[in-house]
């Protein structure tokens, strides 16, 4: 391990002209524009900012992005947010963004120096207002910081600029030897040290350490770490194949954590979740890439099933952890039928399968579907982890909706079954536009009795939240709900009985009185329940 300072002008340097790079298991640029002006801040404050850890690889590493030929002699593993901050600072592309997204982020991050004021903060993000001042009183950073290779032309450039200021009549009760000094000072900054450490371990101990690191609260995580292992083992992989296919996903309405999906690859390819268990030769290329190959196909063809019964998004799922076990099975036994496998992710979340240790659980799901001779089989050994003979029950449909994640993923999934059309003037079915299903569609909760006509009426809020209270309809639609009964909004937005019956809602809804509430929430409990068990019974 070794120490050395070096300057703010030096760590620009080294970004910009490839002495420093970013492993391909580095995250992106995250800082916000007010993280990047508090680092100038603090140097111009002379307040600390911390040290910087670079990696003197032995090994032949995967780049976040490579532009050109040359192969860096550090890796920057800590410090990369401050260091690409800096290089915004100075206006200075670092070599691995590419020009189109630097020049965006420097009209984003563009941060000012106000000469005028004596007090924090010294420093503004440029809005419209401050663009079109003409004077020089908010100086950019990058024509303060930009360094003339003669140092007399460095200082005459500040003179320059001084007089300028004092000319235009800034900087009252100062001359223009102090409007330089001012200035100065800020340039300054370029020479100040920071420390940075070098270290030579090897690539699992430097994923673990910048693991320990917990740079501003973001830990990374198990899966992060391997993800880094495969990215060096399989140069571009990463970077060309896996983040690619998560954005597909993302476009196609499932926003996948990476974690996630790479765990999958694991399941399919390895038949366990615990990296830690599987062999090392697992994280080649010979083993990662089939593995892949099939976790992206079986992926793939449960987001296409999932269509059909409505689920066009992640984000109503009451688990996602039980996609694992899902994509595993479908890889396995290709070209079942759906439903019974859609019967067994709904009951596993139910009973909330994964609600413990779900590491463990998944390893334990995915023994029984290796052990296996059959899909049938495989969802027999799958199922006896839980009562699923258990009926949905009344109950289950008085619960609170915002809790019951369950209970609103199977309201949505009984809905969408009977056809149901949306409450707005368009009429188009749950989850379509036309005839075309929305990509991502995600179903909002909505109150069928008014929360304010309840609240005012003393029901409590238990009956209130109550699912059996609660109707779904398209994210889209603006229903204005007012403290009044439901016939106010059933006549303005001329919601038909036919609509009411889609949701399980009968006709006499505008003749309820709040003296009969409860008895018509349990009425609609009754219903629901009833074509939940008849949805559940035709799916197994």
């Amino acid at each position: 391990m070794a120490y050395e300072n070096v300057t703010i002008r030096e760590i620009v340097e080294r970004c910009v002209a490839h002495t420093w790079s970013i492993p391909e298991f580095q995250r992106g640029f995250v800082w916000k524009g007010i993280q990047v002006r508090d680092l100038m801040e603090s140097l111009y404050l002379n307040y600390p900012i911390g040290s910087l850890l670079a990696w003197d690889s032995r090994q032949s590493v995967e780049e976040r992005s490579a532009t050109d030929a040359q192969r860096p002699s550090l890796w920057l593993v800590d410090g990369q947010q401050r260091a690409t901050a800096l290089c915004i600072l100075f206006g200075r592309k670092p070599y691995w963004w590419s020009i189109d997204v630097w020049e965006a982020t420097r009209k984003k991050y563009d941060v000012r120096f106000d000469i005028e004021t004596k007090e924090p903060p010294y420093f503004w993000i440029a809005n419209a207002a401050i663009r079109k001042v003409k004077e020089d009183r908010f100086v950019p950073l990058s024509s303060l910081l930009v360094l003339d290779t003669k140092k007399e032309a460095d200082q005459q450039t500040l003179q320059e600029l001084a007089k300028r200021i004092k000319y235009q009549g800034l900087c009252d009760g100062m001359d223009a030897m102090q409007v330089y000094t001012r200035l100065d000072r800020l340039r300054q900054i370029r020479d100040l040290d920071i420390v940075a450490i070098t270290i030579e371990h090897e690539l699992e101990e430097v994923v673990e350490i910048f693991a320990r690191l917990n740079s501003r609260g973001t830990r990374v995580t198990e899966a992060d770490i391997y993800l880094g292992i495969v990215a060096t083992r399989n140069p571009g992989w990463v970077r060309d194949t896996f983040l690619p296919h998560l954005k597909k996903l993302a476009e196609a309405g499932f926003h996948l954590n990476p974690n996630l999906l790479f765990r999958i690859v694991t399941a399919v390819g390895a038949k366990k979740t615990r990296f830690k268990e599987i062999p090392d030769a697992f994280w080649d290329v010979k083993s990662i890439v089939p593995a892949w190959d099939r976790s992206k196909a079986a992926l793939n063809h449960l987001v296409k099933n999932f269509a059909d019964y409505g689920i066009l998004s992640n984000d109503p799922m009451p688990t996602e952890t039980a996609l694992i076990t899902m994509t595993a099975l479908s890889e396995k036994y290709p070209k079942q039928p759906f439903g019974p496998l859609l019967y067994w992710f709904l009951q596993a979340s139910r009973f909330s399968r994964y609600s413990g240790s779900s590491t463990t659980t998944v390893d334990e799901d995915l023994r029984d579907i290796n052990d296996s001779v059959s899909f049938h089989d495989a969802l027999s050994k799958l199922l006896k982890h839980f009562d699923h003979s258990q009926p949905i029950a009344v109950e289950d449909f008085m619960r609170d909706y915002v809790d019951s994640r369950f209970g609103r993923f199977l309201l949505y999934m009984l809905v969408y079954s009977k056809g149901a059309r949306d409450w707005d003037e368009h009429d188009h079915r749950l989850g379509f536009e036309g005839h075309d299903l929305l990509t991502g569609f995600r179903p909002q909760w909505h109150h069928i009795f008014p929360r304010k006509f309840l609240e005012e009426r003393k029901v409590t809020n238990d009956k209130i939240d109550a699912l059996a209270n609660i109707a779904v309809i398209g994210p889209t639609i603006n229903i204005r709900i007012s403290a009044k009964n439901p016939m106010d909004y059933l006549v303005r937005y001329k919601i038909s009985d036919e609509k009411l019956a889609q949701q399980f809602i009968e006709s006499d809804l505008v003749t309820t009185s709040v003296g009969n509430y409860e008895q018509w929430l349990i009425g609609r409990a009754q219903r629901l329940a009833e074509a939940a068990n008849t949805f559940l019974g035709k799916l197994k």
